[in-house]
């Protein structure tokens, strides 16, 4: 009898041992038939490294931040697989999101590329433009009384241009449309405040124009007049109704206005008179011719803005504005002046006399012919 239950607790262990095994085996057959991410996450991996090469952080974000987030949720869903029993686990939704990351990891690549190059081309269109900019402010602008804040608007155009230059070279072309939109910001307030100044000290033109068609017409008798042109930085002496000499000339920093006060650094606008010639010894500026500022049209306006308000009641009227030498500096340096080179005013000197007519005016041309047809 003993002999006989021991072997059937023999039959039994073996059956129990060989059930063991079949279900080992199974259990191996069934993992090893399913499909493991690893070459998915690979392969994810990887299209994120080129989409990222290819700035796609920078020129595709929303596209390269979805991929990574399709990536982010494939590998928590790993982690979690990898906490369940080998028999029940699956890595369909681990394989289904490194594939999307995979697939939209590619499509932001492209767009990347796309946009970078759209950009490569946009930014270099649009240094193209901001040069034309600056060298309209060149051409037109430099020279005007402008302010601090518009010199320094110009300026900075010119630095943030430079250094979006450099960033375009070294492929950061981010950084380049930054500084670029930096710099045309500038230039626009530039250019803005001096063409307003500019357009609006040419109201008076007809005036200046009236004025200088007088002056020559009083030349035609065969007196010299002097015509003095602001703009044109260039003092005229005419006869018989032909300019005979010019010069050179320089004024007082604050040119482009008419002179209302003691002070104000403005040389005035309108019909005067040599009153005085002053030689070496009478004149601090090699020789001087004196004008008869203020007239009794300056002492007018002079009056009318006082009692509107528009000047100080301390403010001065000025005086001993004249047409002197020690010029030839190349920038508008005088109190108010006409300032000539000193061998143009001993030129200057012989020619005329006490009493010769002088008309100074903002600009004997009108402004499209100054600007010569620029946009601005």
């Amino acid at each position: 009898m003993v002999s006989v239950k021991k072997k059937k607790t023999k039959w039994v262990i073996v059956i129990l041992l060989s059930l063991v095994v079949v279900s080992i085996t199974i259990s191996v057959i069934i993992v090893s038939q399913k499909k493991l991410p690893t070459e998915d996450l690979r392969i994810a991996r990887e299209a994120l490294s080129e989409a990222k090469e290819a700035e796609a952080n920078l020129y595709a974000e929303k596209l390269y931040k979805e991929s990574v987030q399709m990536y982010d949720s494939a590998m928590i869903n790993w982690s979690r697989e990898n906490e369940r029993f080998i028999l029940f686990r699956s890595y369909d939704k681990v394989i289904n999101f490194a594939r999307k990351s995979k697939k939209i990891a590619d499509e932001a690549k492209d767009e990347s590329i796309k946009k970078a190059d759209n950009l490569s081309k946009n930014v270099e269109a649009a240094f193209v433009s901001l040069t034309k900019k600056i060298e309209l402010y060149n051409k037109l602008f430099k020279d005007l009384p402008l302010s601090k804040s518009v010199f320094d608007a110009h300026n900075k155009s010119k630095m943030f241009l430079s250094e979006s230059k450099i960033a375009h070279e070294t492929g950061k072309l981010k950084d380049a449309e930054v500084l670029f939109k930096k710099a045309d910001i500038y230039i626009n307030h530039a250019n803005t405040a001096a063409s307003k100044m500019l357009r609006d000290y040419f109201s008076d033109y007809p005036k200046w124009k009236s004025q200088a068609n007088d002056a020559i017409a009083a030349s035609r008798s065969g007196n010299k007049v002097i015509l003095v042109d602001k703009v044109a930085h260039k003092l005229y002496v005419y006869q018989s109704g032909k300019s005979i000499r010019s010069y050179d000339a320089e004024f007082g920093p604050n040119w482009m206005a008419h002179k209302e006060r003691n002070g104000d650094k403005a040389t005035p606008e309108g019909h005067y008179r040599i009153t005085k010639k002053k030689e070496r010894g009478n004149t601090i500026y090699h020789k001087a011719l004196l004008l008869d500022y203020p007239n009794d049209e300056d002492r007018r306006q002079f009056a009318i803005k006082k009692q509107k308000g528009l000047l100080s009641r301390s403010a001065g009227i000025g005086n001993l504005i004249e047409i002197h030498g020690n010029g030839g500096k190349g920038f508008n340096w005088t109190s108010g002046c006409v300032g000539l080179r000193d061998r143009d005013i001993d030129d200057l000197y012989r020619l005329v006399s006490a009493g010769t007519r002088v008309t100074i005016v903002g600009s004997i041309e009108p402004l499209s012919v100054i600007t010569a047809g620029l946009d601005f």
